[in-house]
Formats: structure tokens, sequence, C-alpha cells
């Protein structure tokens, strides 16, 4: 009965992961549309909330290029800053040219309108990570220019093996780099950063759209690979167990000289470990199957103009598909239509 247990185990999780996974992508999808028709009235202070909710669920680029373009427009210069930052970044590892430039040119835009900071490390610390007020600034641990809103700024450093060290810095615009030290850091585990509170935004300013949505069904797709491989691994247990029981000649309650209460147990057990290894195994594939075939598809890339404009989501994301798991003793199949 071990067996039994961890089929319906699997059945229960793959059930589970696949609604929470559905239920979070239909979350960010509808947070998505209602801050696209927000910025599309230039209601800046209720569509960056959105679009922010929305990257926190799906982590997407196109969603994460959408809330820095809110932001720039909304007048928080710093914020869409860091968030086009971010984007250039995650454009590079996807290797999505496209965007990648297009965050490079509103990075240009900002840069001239807000101070930069430059680090020095003469202690030659691994740093790992760079804060200012709490916000991660990308790649600054690498000695990268970076843009600052002027004023008192809290600086966090953190490093492998070190306590996390902050200075306080009077951030002003100059015609250079400001630079700005990183202080000795204390042997020992990495502390948690403090809390602070974030920049007030400025005033805004009108600006390009940004560029839509790109790779929102990435964890979709792994979970229905995952469902897939969770039904092969159901099937080969079901045909494991179905053969066993029809090779016992007491299987079915059959009677006879041979067939002692043990074997007749023997055959009842593994016929309904089949079973329940063929449901799960019908289940796992129907949902991993309709977790792949509607996980949304990255839409075209926008051009990286001043005209840029804000894009739906591809249709592809909206397909009819309809699966139908038929399942049987030692038996299942697929029906359906897409």
């Amino acid at each position: 009965m071990r067996v039994l247990k961890v089929a319906a185990s699997l059945a229960l999780v793959l059930l589970t992961s696949s609604a929470a996974a559905q239920t979070n992508e239909a979350d960010a999808e509808r947070l998505f549309r209602e801050g696209q028709k927000l910025l599309e009235e230039r209601r800046f202070g209720e569509a960056c909330p959105k679009f922010e909710a929305a990257y926190s669920k799906d982590h997407s680029l196109g969603t994460l290029i959408n809330l820095a373009f809110c932001h720039k427009e909304q007048g928080a210069l710093w914020y869409a800053w860091l968030e086009f930052r971010e984007a250039e970044v995650k454009a590079t590892e996807l290797n999505r040219t496209d965007r990648r430039e297009f965050a490079k040119q509103r990075l240009v835009e900002l840069e001239k309108q807000l101070p930069k900071v430059i680090l020095d490390n003469p202690q030659k610390v691994p740093l790992t990570d760079v804060l200012v007020e709490d916000r991660k600034v990308w790649e600054a641990e690498r000695g990268a220019v970076f843009a600052a809103e002027a004023g008192q700024r809290r600086f966090i450093f953190k490093a492998k093996g070190k306590k996390n060290a902050a200075v306080m810095v009077n951030v002003v615009k100059g015609d250079r780099p400001q630079r700005v030290t990183v202080p000795e850091m204390e042997d020992g585990a990495e502390a948690p950063a403090p809390s602070d509170r974030a920049p007030e935004p400025a005033p805004a300013k009108p600006d390009a759209a940004a560029s839509s949505d790109s790779n929102r069904g990435s964890t979709q797709r792994t979970l229905g690979w995952v469902a897939l491989g969770v039904g092969g691994v159901a099937a080969i247990i079901g045909t494991i167990e179905g053969i066993a029981t029809f090779s016992n000649p007491c299987h079915g309650g059959k009677v006879g000289p041979e067939c002692t209460p043990e074997e007749r147990d023997s055959g009842s057990s593994t016929g309904a470990i089949s079973d329940v290894s063929f449901v799960v195994a019908g289940l796992a594939v129907a949902g991993g199957l309709v977790l792949l075939l509607t996980a949304p598809s990255a839409s075209p890339p926008p051009a990286a103009t001043a005209a840029t404009r804000v894009v739906p989501r591809s249709a592809a994301s909206r397909r009819s598909i309809s699966v139908t798991p038929k399942i049987g003793l030692g038996w299942a199949s697929l029906s359906g239509t897409f």
C-alpha cells in the first residue's frame, strides 16, 4: 500500500501546484491589464502599483519595462532608472537585443537628470550587492557607474563573509560621477539590511511608452513538463502493478486450491495500486498538456523609439483548449480540442 500512498500524494501535489500556478498567472494577467488601462489614462499613481504587483507574481521582462515606464511618467525618475537598469540586465541574459536597446535608450535619457555615482573599493572587498535606500543597484558592486537621487541617501554594502556596512552620503549632481568609498567591513555573517524610507518622487514629466509582456509563461511551462514527468512515472507504476495483478491466478476474487487468502489479498492490492496509478497518470498528463498549451508565448518585440506604445498581451494566451482524460482499469487516454 506504500506505492498507493505515494501515487495519491503525487496527484495531490500536482493538482495543488497546477491550481496555484494558474491562479498566480491569472492574477498577474489581471493586474497587468488593469495597469495598462490606467497607464493609457495617464493615472500613473494607480497604474504603477498594479504593474509592481504583477511583476512580483510573474517577474516577466515586459511587466518590468511597463513598471519602469510608469515610474518615469509619474516622475519617480530614480525608481525608473533602477527598473530600466534591471530590465537591461535581464534582456541581456535572455538575449533580447530589442528590449536591451530600448532600456538603454531610456537610461541615457534619465541619467541626464540624475546625479551619477561610482564606488571606490580600496580594500578590494568582494561585494555581492549594493543598495541605496534599500533598493538594489544592479552591477554597482562591479564598479559600474550608476544613478542616484540627490540628497542624503543611505548606501548599504554586502559582501561574502562580511557583516553589512551602511554609510550616509550626501549625493549631489556634478559634471563627473561622485565617488563613494566602500567602508571597512567586519568579518562575520551577513546581517539583514536596515530599512529606511524610500525617496519621494519628483514632479511628473511625459515621455515614451513601454514595451509589451515578454516571457510571462515560463513558470507555467516548467510546471507542465514536471506534470508530464509525473504522469509518465505513474503510468510505469500502473503498468508494472497491472502486469502483477493479471499474473496472479487469484486476481478478481477467483477461487481455487492455489488461491490462498494471501494471494487474493495480493491481487486486490496490486489491482488497486494499478488503478490509482493510471488515474494519477491521466490527471498528470492532462494537467501538463493544459499548462503547456495555455502558457502565453512571447509577443512581438516593440520598436525602440520614442513613439513606442504599451502593447497588449499576445492573443496566444487566450486560446480555447479543452482536454478530457479517459481512464479505466489498466488503461488511460486523452481526448480534446485545441
